[in-house]
């Protein structure tokens, strides 16, 4: 598949941003998993909303286990079938959505973006939405990411199993 270049600058941000998230997701699970939570702004659980429309958006207490960023100021917020990373003012910055087998997290049973369904293959997701602007392996299966302009999310990760088959998608404010 062939890619448009990206301005060098841009790339690596966008990469490094990817890479920072998954991390920050990683580490509030295992802090969620050890039993510590934070006090302050976080997710109200998932009763029926679409998690995604939660982005940009402030949000109060939360009946989700949080924990604090270990890097910035902010919150992650674990909950029954969704997660989420808020800016130090509260305003959801990322939804993750989860596909089934996740160890921690249930599955999301909502509609996922763009018209897509778990266990849809890398190749139906590639055909249904065009070229990504980065395909990456970096955690060891297929990523795809999107950005978009006309959209209330500026980027769409899809993460796919060893099998190419969808996992995972991850909204970000970020373009």
């Amino acid at each position: 598949m062939i890619l448009h270049r990206l301005e060098a600058a841009g790339f690596r941000r966008l990469a490094i941003v990817v890479v920072v998230i998954d991390l920050l997701i990683v580490a509030g699970v295992g802090v969620h998993l050890a039993g510590g939570t934070a006090v302050g702004t976080a997710l109200t659980a998932n009763g029926g909303v679409d998690p995604i429309a939660l982005l940009g958006t402030v949000l109060g207490d939360t009946t989700c286990p949080t924990a604090p960023l270990a890097v910035g100021d902010g919150a992650t917020a674990i909950c029954s079938d969704f997660s989420a990373i808020t800016s130090g003012d509260g305003t959801v910055e990322v939804v993750s959505l989860y596909g089934p087998g996740n160890a921690v997290i249930d599955q999301y049973r909502g509609e996922l973006p763009m018209a897509m369904r778990w266990g849809d293959s890398l190749t139906e997701v590639a055909a249904a939405l065009g070229r990504p602007a980065r395909i990456t392996d970096v955690y060891g299966t297929p990523t795809l990411v999107y950005v978009y302009e006309d959209r209330a999310y500026g980027s769409l990760e899809l993460r796919f199993n060893s099998g190419d088959r969808l996992m995972r998608v991850n909204a970000c404010l970020l373009r």
